[in-house]
């Protein structure tokens, strides 16, 4: 088999047997599944919701992954809105805006969010309006409802530009409608705009070893070796440099199985040791005995 299910991480595969070799002799630089273990230290190794709160910081999430639906309505009124459901919120933010409202594009991007999602990535709507707001300025009029409510909604609208003057003709015909605009940033958003996360890692799971190898080894008030069971991080993809510098992250036990990514960050010392350490685990995988 190229590839096996890894034992205690939900739906996690990794590249062992003949195919996992030829890549730890030949130093591929494009393993077929790039890996880190993930070791932490203080409260996040203990602690379930402190872990999580790591792993959210090193999965890297996109308003894709978050988004339930979209939808592109024609809207003339900013003040009352077609979607009757958004009316109540909507009315709240006009009362006293701070923009001149006559800038706003007819157009109107309605994204729904899923809550699922949002707790799970531990997202709040403000933190997504933010992201959006940093990323496009004042081009985009953004507005969100309260976490609260039953239905969480992002409003973004076009912001038109008065000081642009178009002296040309076919410059103005040449310009794009705003639904148009809006459907390739609706495309945009989705794909492009990152939320947390580190871009290499796709994603993370948070597990409890059984295995000793993995478990945290310290000297205990009778003077023996005790294995204690700590959270463990394990990722599709990898970025050890970045991770490492994670405040919660034990950057003495955590380890990569990329060898060049190892080099780069680490040395050829530690990449010595990395190669010896995979090849005892592909070897010993299936129960054969590894002596050296």
């Amino acid at each position: 088999l190229n590839t096996f299910h890894f034992a205690g991480v939900s739906a996690k595969n990794v590249t062992l047997g003949v195919p996992r070799l030829k890549e730890i002799i030949n130093v591929s630089k494009r393993p077929k599944t790039p890996s880190l273990t993930i070791f932490l230290r203080g409260q996040a190794a203990k602690d379930a919701e402190k872990c999580k709160d790591v792993l959210c910081r090193i999965e890297y999430t996109t308003l894709r992954k978050v988004t339930a639906n979209t939808a592109i309505y024609y809207d003339p009124d900013p003040m009352s809105t077609v979607v009757g459901e958004d009316q109540e919120f909507v009315n709240v933010y006009y009362e006293m805006p701070d923009f001149d409202t006559t800038r706003i594009s007819p157009w109107l991007l309605r994204l729904e969010l899923d809550r699922k999602r949002m707790t799970d990535k531990k997202l709040t709507m403000e933190q997504i309006a933010e992201k959006i707001s940093s990323h496009f300025g004042e081009d985009l009029n953004c507005i969100f409802n309260d976490d609260n409510a039953e239905k969480l909604v992002l409003r973004i609208r076009l912001m038109s530009n008065e000081d642009k003057k178009y002296d040309d003709e076919e410059e103005q015909l040449d310009k794009m409608e705003d639904d148009n605009f809006l459907r390739c940033l609706e495309a945009n958003l989705l794909s492009d705009m990152a939320l947390q996360g580190i871009e290499q890692i796709a994603k993370v799971y948070m597990h409890y070893p059984t295995q000793d190898s993995k478990k945290r080894i310290s000297i205990n008030e009778d003077g023996e070796y005790k294995a204690y069971q700590e959270w463990i991080l394990e990722t599709d993809g990898v970025n050890l440099m970045r991770v490492l510098s994670e405040p919660l992250v034990d950057p003495v036990r955590t380890s990569s199985n990329h060898i060049v990514e190892i080099f780069s960050v680490l040395g050829i010392e530690a990449v010595r040791k990395a190669v010896e350490k995979e090849l005892h685990h592909v070897i010993s995988f299936d129960g054969s005995y590894v002596n050296y």
